[in-house]
């Protein structure tokens, strides 16, 4: 499998290298995806969801940007496998960095809270290039994309937890001081919790909330926004107040609805960077 993923690397590094041909590459993959659709349907279902009335020309152009925010995300990733100090000299701007390390000196770790918007893979990238974290991961059932994958995050530094190992070892991640990074917009299924999303009840994972119930770790929201091809702005927030309430179920939800709260305000704030391709609303959409 090593000797299929290492072709593939080397083809695609060289062919993703930044400068002119990386970029007609992502206006064709960008174009394509236009032409083909993947998933539009589900991205109309949600952009209804999270902007009502929104008119027919607005849908399509915030669904154009997603797929071009995607294909930039493949790219730029690709992009800095060479030469990882990449990562830090593409990032321009970091907003909040106090807030990360004010969180590591109570000596507790801190739960990074991020989302699939802006470039996520350079977000764990960074973090994972100058502190050295681990990112929670599902890995993909391919053993050829999951070594692909794998191999890609490594290369900034970044540790993979996947998400069927034991809790035990983020548990002792956090006790000894570690960040660990963790999506949060995707849909939780059956093991989810019920927790307003734009105003609808959607399954959310409340590991986040659990880890730093058990452990106290400072949640940090963070993400990093695309400014323009290959020019990043990191932005950390302070860290997400709260305090135990009369039950554990209790203080678990207010957690994770404050950490919905945060994703809303992003989504809002650069929705043509969201991936809205997810079946994030399945209680309330009728996805086909």
């Amino acid at each position: 499998m090593s000797r299929k993923v290492d072709a593939a690397l080397s083809v695609l590094k060289a062919a993703l290298k930044p400068g002119r041909r990386a970029a007609a590459l992502v206006r064709f993959a960008a174009g394509c995806a236009e032409i083909l659709q993947p998933r539009r349907s589900v991205a109309e279902k949600n952009l209804e969801i999270v902007f009502p009335g929104i008119s027919k020309e607005r849908k399509a152009h915030l669904i154009k940007e997603c797929y071009e925010s995607l294909a930039w995300t493949g790219a730029e990733l690709f992009g800095w496998q060479d030469n990882p100090e990449l990562i830090n000299e593409w990032t321009v701007e970091v907003e909040g960095r106090q807030h990360i390390d004010n969180a590591l000196k109570l000596g507790r770790g801190v739960l990074f809270l991020t989302a699939h918007i802006g470039n996520w893979e350079h977000a764990a990238a960074w973090i994972g290039r100058n502190y050295g974290s681990y990112g929670i991961a599902q890995h993909n059932k391919s053993p050829f994309q999951k070594e692909l994958i794998s191999r890609l995050r490594a290369s900034s530094g970044l540790k993979v937890i996947g998400k069927e190992e034991p809790m035990t070892r983020i548990v002792s991640v956090l006790k000894k001081n570690g960040l660990v990074g963790i999506v949060s917009d995707q849909h939780a299924g059956g093991d989810g919790v019920q927790i307003p999303l734009f105003g609808k009840a959607v399954s959310t994972a409340q590991g986040l909330a659990v880890f730093s119930w058990l452990t106290k770790a400072p949640i940090i929201p963070g993400r990093s926004i695309r400014l323009a091809p290959y020019r990043f702005k990191m932005q950390f927030l302070p860290p997400i107040a709260w305090e135990k309430l009369a039950a554990r179920e209790e203080t678990l939800y207010d957690i994770s609805r404050k950490a919905n709260k945060v994703i809303e305000k992003w989504v809002l704030d650069t929705p043509g960077q969201w991936l809205w391709l997810h079946k994030r609303f399945k209680e309330a959409a009728d996805y086909k």
